[in-house]
C-alpha cells in the first residue's frame, strides 16, 4: 500500500511539473523571433532589422512602404497585447474581453464618440499616408498570420485573438492621447460648482487667476468618482542655442510626463530607408516617431494646456428630438451603441444624441438634470497623420512649421534644433476663437456669444525662433505673455519647473549633454522655497511643532531622502486638506486633482494670513494662517512618528515608492508580471517629476531624451521599462534601473555603431 502511494505521490509530482514545464515552453516560444531570415507577403524588398544591445530595433528598408510594413511587424512582435488594449480602449470595447468590470469605461468612450472622429481622420489622410498606413497595417497583421500557438502571453492567459488590424486602429490612438491631454471639461463644471456653492467672491479667490463671474445662471453637473480624479499633469522640454553650450551647437532636452505601467508607453525605434531616417520613440500602433531626430532636426513635445473643449448647455424639447441653437431649433441625431460583454447573452445598448456642437454626454459621463453637450477640435476631424510623417522628413524650420500646421490635436508645445544652429518653439492645434466666459464655464448653445468663430491662425500663435536668450523653456506653463489678444487657456500648471529650468540654465555659460541630464535629474523643489518661510516663521510651543521647524530650517530643500523631504511632503498634503477638506467635503478630491497644481487653490491665498479660507467653519474662534500652518505641521510629525519612529528613520523615498503595474497584474496569480515597488524622488513640481494620483496611478518622466545637434552620437535616451511586452524577455524591464538611477543609454543613429552594438539581426524577406 505504501508502495502504491509513493507511486502515486511521484506520478502526480511528474504530473504537476510537466504540466508546469509546458506552460512554461508555451510561453517561452512566444517569445519574438529576433534573427534569421523570415519571408513574408507584402513586401517589394529585403529588410534588415538590427536590434542594438538594448532591444532597440534599427529598421533599414530600400523604400517608405516597406519600412512602414516593417514597423507594423516590428511594433506587432513586442508590443501586440498593448496595441490590442489601446485600441479595444478608444472604440470601447474592452468589455468583449474583460466583462462587466470595464462596462463603465466602455460607455464612457461610446458616449464621447471617439470613433466619429476617427472617421473624420480617414477621410483627410492624402492617398500617400493612407497607403503607408495600410502597409503598417499588412506588416501588423502579417504578424498575426503568422502565429499559431505561440501568442503572447495575455491572449495565451485570456484565450482569445484579436481580429486584424486596420487604419483606424493607429488612428483611434491618436484620439486617446487627445483625450488624456484634455482637461477642459472637467474644469469648466468644476468651477461651477465652486460658484454655485461658495458664491462668487469666495469662489474665485481660489480659482485660477484671471477668472471671471459668468454673466449667467451657472449649471452644475457630477462626474463619476473614477473619472474625476484622472488628470494630466504635466512634461518638460528645453533647447538651447549654440551661444550656450560647449559645442556652439544646440542642446534639446525632452521629458514627457505620462502614466508609468509596463510595458511603457513609448516604444523606441529607428526607421531607415533612402528617403528617411529618424530615430526616437513611438507610440504602439502608430507608425511614426513621435519625439527624436532625424539627420538634420531635433524635437521635442509638452502639452500645452490650450483649452480645446467646451460643455454646452443644451435646450431640449420634451420629446428629446429638438434642440435649441442660435438660429432656431434644429433635429437631434441619435446613435445607438451596441457594446457587447463577455459573459452576457445581450449586448448594452446604449443612445447616444448629438446636437452640431457635439455629442450629450450627460447622463452618460455628466450626472445633472442639465443637458450638457461637448464641443471639442477633435471632432472636426483633423491630418495629425499627415503631420508628424511630414515632421519625421523635415529638414528645416520652415519644414518644421509646415508639418505643424496640419497638427490638429492633441494641441503641444513643440521645441525645436537643427544642426545648422536654430531654434525654434511651436504651439500647434486648432485652438478654438471664443469668449472667455465660453471657455471657462458650462455655455448655453443657443446664445450666439459662445459659439466658436473658427480658430487662431498659425501667425497668430506665441511661436519663437532664435530668441535673443539662446534658450527655450516650456513646462507646462502659461505660454503667452501679458496682454495677449487671444483666449488660449486658463488650465496652466503652476511655473515651478520651468522657473527650476531657467534658473539651471543660466547658472552655467555653457551647457553639454551631461549637464542638462543633471537639469533633468534635479529634485529642488521652487514650491518649497515659496512654502518654508511660511511654515519656519510660525510661532510655536508646541514641542513637536519646533522639533518639525528645526528639522525643515537645516532642510536643502531637495526632495530626495532624509527626514526634511518627508516632513514638508506629509506637511503640505495635510496642510491642502486642512484649509480646503472642511468646506469641500465630499467635493474636495476633484477639487484637488483639477486645481491643485495651477495658479490656484493654496497658491492664491498663502499671502494673505486672514483669508476666509483658513477659518476652520466647525469651530467658534476664527483660525488664520498661522493657526492652520501649526497644526498641520504637528499632524504632519505626528503622523510620520507613528509609522517611522524617530526622525533619523524618515525618508521621501520610501514613503514614496513606485510600482510597475502590467495591465493583468492586479489578478493576485499574476503579479509577477509586476515590478516594483523601488523607491522614488522627486514630486510634481520638481524638474525630475514624479507622483502618485488621487486614482493610484503612478506619473512621471515616462521618457527622457537629451539631443545633440553637434553630434548626434552623444545624444542619449531612456524610459521607463524596456522594449518588450513580453515578461521572459530580457528587454521587458531592463531600462528601470537606469531610469531609476538617473542613466541613458546612447541612441545609436549611424550604421557603424549600429553594427558595432548589434546583438541580433533579423531579415524580412520577400516571399516569392
Amino acid at each position: 500500500m505504501k508502495k502504491l502511494l509513493k507511486i502515486s505521490a511521484f506520478s502526480l509530482l511528474f504530473l504537476v511539473l510537466g504540466f508546469f514545464l509546458f506552460i512554461f515552453f508555451l510561453l517561452y516560444n512566444s517569445l519574438p523571433k529576433t534573427r534569421g531570415n523570415i519571408s513574408l507577403k507584402g513586401l517589394k524588398a529585403e529588410v534588415e532589422i538590427i536590434r542594438d544591445s538594448w532591444g532597440v530595433p534599427h529598421v533599414f528598408a530600400q523604400n517608405e512602404e516597406d519600412l512602414f510594413f516593417a514597423c507594423g511587424y516590428v511594433h506587432a512582435q513586442d508590443r501586440m497585447w498593448q496595441m490590442e488594449l489601446s485600441r479595444r480602449a478608444g472604440f470601447g470595447r474592452l468589455s468583449e474581453v474583460f466583462g462587466e468590470r470595464t462596462l463603465e469605461r466602455d460607455k464612457y468612450l461610446r458616449a464621447l464618440g471617439l470613433k466619429e472622429a476617427v472617421q473624420k481622420d480617414l477621410a483627410n489622410l492624402t492617398p500617400e499616408v493612407k497607403d503607408l498606413l495600410l502597409a503598417y497595417s499588412r506588416g501588423i497583421n502579417s504578424w498575426m498570420d503568422s502565429r499559431k500557438f505561440d501568442w503572447p502571453p495575455e491572449f495565451l492567459i485570456l484565450g482569445y485573438r484579436p481580429h486584424p488590424w486596420d487604419a483606424t486602429d493607429s488612428l483611434v490612438i491618436k484620439e486617446i492621447m487627445a483625450l488624456l491631454l484634455s482637461v477642459d471639461y472637467k474644469s469648466e463644471l468644476g468651477r461651477a460648482k465652486l460658484i454655485k456653492r461658495f458664491g462668487p467672491e469666495k469662489a474665485l479667490q481660489i480659482l485660477e487667476e484671471g477668472v471671471e463671474l459668468p454673466s449667467y445662471d451657472m449649471k452644475e453637473g457630477t462626474l463619476p468618482e473614477w473619472l474625476e480624479s484622472q488628470n494630466y499633469r504635466g512634461s518638460n522640454s528645453w533647447v538651447l542655442s549654440g551661444q550656450r553650450t560647449e559645442s556652439g551647437k544646440p542642446l534639446l532636452a525632452n521629458d514627457p510626463h505620462l502614466e508609468i505601467n509596463l510595458p511603457s508607453v513609448w516604444y523606441e525605434i529607428h526607421l531607415h530607408c533612402p528617403s528617411l531616417n529618424v530615430i526616437g520613440v513611438s507610440f504602439p500602433g502608430i507608425p511614426i516617431i513621435a519625439i527624436g531626430h532625424n539627420d538634420s532636426i531635433a524635437w521635442g513635445a509638452t502639452n500645452s494646456f490650450a483649452d480645446v473643449q467646451d460643455l454646452c448647455i443644451e435646450k431640449l424639447n420634451d420629446s428629446k428630438d429638438m434642440y435649441l441653437d442660435s438660429e432656431g431649433w434644429r433635429p437631434v441625431l441619435r446613435k445607438e451603441e451596441k457594446i457587447r460583454v463577455k459573459g452576457r447573452k445581450e449586448a448594452e445598448i446604449l443612445e447616444v444624441l448629438w446636437t452640431e456642437h457635439g455629442p450629450i454626454i450627460s447622463p452618460h459621463i455628466v450626472s445633472s438634470e442639465t443637458f450638457f453637450s461637448l464641443r471639442w477640435t477633435n471632432y472636426a476631424g483633423g491630418r495629425a497623420a499627415e503631420s508628424f510623417y511630414l515632421l519625421n522628413k523635415a529638414q528645416t524650420w520652415d519644414e518644421f512649421m509646415e508639418a505643424m500646421a496640419l497638427f490638429d490635436s492633441p494641441s503641444q508645445c513643440f521645441v525645436y534644433a537643427d544642426k545648422e544652429g536654430n531654434i525654434g518653439f511651436y504651439l500647434n492645434g486648432k485652438i478654438p476663437r471664443r469668449s472667455k466666459e465660453a471657455a471657462l464655464f458650462p455655455y448655453p448653445g443657443w446664445l450666439e456669444e459662445g459659439d466658436w468663430q473658427g480658430f487662431l491662425e498659425e501667425g497668430e500663435k506665441p511661436n519663437l525662433y532664435n530668441p535673443p536668450e539662446g534658450f527655450i523653456v516650456s513646462a507646462n506653463h502659461k505660454i503667452v505673455p501679458d496682454g495677449y489678444p487671444y483666449y488660449v487657456s486658463s488650465n496652466w500648471l503652476v511655473s515651478f519647473r520651468a522657473e527650476r529650468i531657467k534658473e539651471l540654465l543660466l547658472q552655467r555659460d555653457k551647457h553639454s549633454v551631461e549637464s542638462l541630464k543633471e537639469i533633468q535629474n534635479d529634485v529642488f523643489t521652487k514650491e518649497g522655497e515659496l512654502f518654508l518661510p511660511y511654515i519656519l516663521k510660525v510661532k510655536a510651543s508646541e514641542q513637536n511643532v519646533t522639533k518639525a521647524q528645526e528639522i525643515l530650517h537645516n532642510w536643502d530643500s531637495r526632495l530626495f531622502s532624509g527626514a526634511g523631504a518627508a516632513l514638508y511632503k506629509i506637511f503640505m498634503d495635510i496642510f491642502q486638506e486642512e484649509v480646503f477638506r472642511d468646506e469641500l467635503g465630499e467635493d474636495f478630491k476633484s477639487y484637488n486633482a483639477l486645481f491643485k497644481d495651477r495658479q490656484a487653490g493654496l497658491l492664491r491665498i498663502i499671502a494673505e494670513p486672514l483669508s476666509p479660507w483658513f477659518d476652520k467653519k466647525e469651530t467658534q474662534r476664527v483660525e488664520t494662517r498661522e493657526d492652520i500652518v501649526k497644526m498641520s505641521l504637528e499632524k504632519a510629525y505626528d503622523w510620520l512618528q507613528k509609522r517611522y519612529g524617530f526622525p533619523d528613520k524618515w525618508d521621501w523615498r520610501r514613503i514614496n515608492p513606485i510600482r510597475f503595474q502590467h495591465s493583468l497584474g492586479e489578478v493576485p496569480v499574476l503579479k509577477f508580471l509586476n515590478r516594483g515597488p523601488y523607491f522614488m524622488q522627486g514630486d510634481e513640481n520638481t524638474v525630475r517629476a514624479f507622483f502618485l494620483t488621487e486614482d493610484k496611478q503612478y506619473w512621471g518622466a515616462s521618457y527622457r531624451q537629451v539631443i545633440d545637434l553637434s553630434d548626434f552620437r552623444n545624444s542619449v535616451c531612456v524610459f521607463t521599462s524596456g522594449e518588450s511586452g513580453h515578461f521572459l524577455s530580457k528587454y521587458y524591464d531592463d531600462q528601470i534601473p537606469l531610469w531609476l538611477d538617473s542613466q541613458y543609454h546612447p541612441m545609436l543613429f549611424y550604421p557603424d555603431d549600429i553594427k558595432a552594438n548589434a546583438s541580433k539581426t533579423l531579415k524580412l524577406r520577400p516571399l516569392e
